[in-house]
């Protein structure tokens, strides 16, 4: 018996041994492979690199040569380096994350700023990027491998997915068949995979409307957004006078900022005051300096540009990386109200023309006041509709509605008008009227013709001058 258990002992004594030692070559094999390149860059073998952002970065940002850095979330990975080098003067390593918050961006800055060697960085600045802030407690971020604790590290040399990698760096095949894989230059860009246009920005869109109508549910409040930008973008911008910041906000189509001010007004408003904010916080620091391509319609109103209705081609990233080098689009102290203000018009009266897939917006005033619908419906000709009801309330017109016989009345004062959906004839106080299209009913919104309504009760529609996509529109009416 006692026999027995001293070999029962011997057994299990072995059985250990030998898992430890395996354990010890797994990890020896991953460390030496490294094939995230999280402890050196690769040098006998050529390195496939990894499409998972939040895990190659930190390699790539510790032990490649560079000295600037693009740092943002899918609005910047279709960014060339060597683009952005011949413009800016620089060795330029792209540290983008996709859907990143910008705690994620800190993170990631941090590991690069440590090198010691960056001197420039382009960063492109989301809103939303500041909502739900909470780098580290995501389950998609390694943290791990941003710290300097090597106690952790067992996390990254014993992971399956990277000893598995590790095997395929070392395979001729993968390793010399995949070049492409293998260079920084290409690498999260995706503006050769994917398709642009207008009809799929337009179907986006239609979606969007719905669908995105609950996103404001939660929404951070503003002071919490403002803290987070100081402790995410502020604190780096501090710590290292010796770095130029070119800070940008990217270039969204129209239909995106439509979309974030129909479904959430309070919540637009928060964005446009962050951009005070951020200049006032960042203004001081001659190291500085802040570029705004949200309202640069040749971009924003070109839906051809696009993919969905937030993302642009890699030929957009280039023109802002020429405008940044040649200073145009700067947010000053003299423009920045002008600015905003710009994209705020340019926002709440958008005009789409589904048939022909072209957009515009007015600059809409009533008696010289700015005037906002919020939304448009989307239009198939020439004439702008406006949504009934609201425009009605915003005349200060009595509207009422028979579902079953299709009527609308309106009244003013002694006027009646009744108008029916689907006809283009309107009976004012018993005499035919013509309308300058139809009222229909789109996209569940009783529409009517913007020049039409004023028109009934003594009131005119002025279509002033066009400019940057924006059609100046002047109503007077109850004078």
């Amino acid at each position: 018996m006692r026999h027995k258990k001293t070999k029962y002992k011997k057994f299990i004594f072995q059985f250990i041994t030998m898992v430890v030692v395996f354990a010890v070559l797994i990890g020896a094999f991953s460390y030496v492979v490294d094939p995230l390149q999280f402890y050196r860059k690769a040098s006998f073998y050529t390195p496939k690199l990894s499409w998972q952002e939040r895990y190659q970065n930190p390699g790539l940002a510790r032990n490649y040569k560079y000295d600037t850095i693009v740092l943002g979330s899918s609005m910047t990975e279709n960014f060339l380096p060597s683009d952005v080098g011949e413009k800016l003067k620089g060795d330029v390593l792209k540290l983008s994350i996709e859907g990143s918050t910008i705690g994620e961006q800190y993170q990631t800055a941090k590991v690069a700023f440590k090198t010691g060697q960056v001197k420039q960085v382009l960063w492109g600045i989301d809103y939303f990027a500041f909502r739900n802030n909470n780098a580290t407690g995501n389950e998609e971020f390694p943290a791990y491998l941003y710290d300097s604790n090597p106690l952790n590290d067992y996390k990254y040399v014993f992971n399956e997915s990277n000893i598995k990698s590790a095997l395929t760096a070392l395979s001729k095949s993968e390793g010399r068949a995949n070049l492409q894989l293998s260079s920084l230059e290409r690498l999260y860009n995706w503006d050769k995979a994917v398709t642009y246009g207008r009809d799929l920005v337009i179907k986006n869109w239609k979606s969007a409307r719905n669908n995105e109508v609950a996103y404001g549910n939660n929404e951070d409040p503003l002071e919490s957004v403002k803290q987070t930008f100081d402790e995410n973008v502020l604190s780096i911008v501090e710590a290292h006078p010796e770095t130029k910041f070119y800070f940008y906000y990217p270039p969204y189509s129209i239909l995106r900022q439509q979309v974030w001010y129909m479904t959430n007004p309070e919540r637009y408003g928060n964005q446009l005051e962050m951009k005070r904010y951020m200049f006032d916080k960042l203004n001081s620091y001659s190291n500085v300096s802040i570029y705004e391509f949200q309202t640069d319609s040749d971009i924003t109103y070109d839906l051809d540009l696009y993919k969905d209705l937030s993302h642009h081609s890699g030929a957009v990233n280039s023109i802002i990386v020429d405008g940044i080098s040649k200073g145009t689009h700067l947010v000053t102290a003299d423009n920045l109200e002008e600015g905003i203000q710009l994209l705020k018009r340019q926002a709440e009266n958008v005009v789409v023309n589904t048939e022909e897939g072209t957009v515009y917006s007015i600059d809409l005033s009533l008696n010289g006041e700015p005037q906002s619908f919020g939304f448009l419906p989307p239009t198939t000709g020439d004439v702008i509709m406006a949504p009934l009801k609201l425009y009605a309330q915003m005349l200060g017109i009595a509207f009422d509605y028979d579902i079953d016989k299709k009527l609308i009345t309106l009244a003013k004062g002694d006027s009646v008008a009744e108008l029916t959906v689907g006809s283009d004839e309107a009976l004012l106080d018993g005499q035919t009227v013509k309308l300058a299209a139809p009222v229909e009913n789109k996209i569940g919104i009783m529409a009517a013709p913007l020049e039409s309504i004023p028109a009934l009760f003594g009131g005119s529609v002025t279509l002033g001058q066009e400019k940057d996509k924006l059609l100046e529109v002047d109503i007077t009416f109850g004078k």
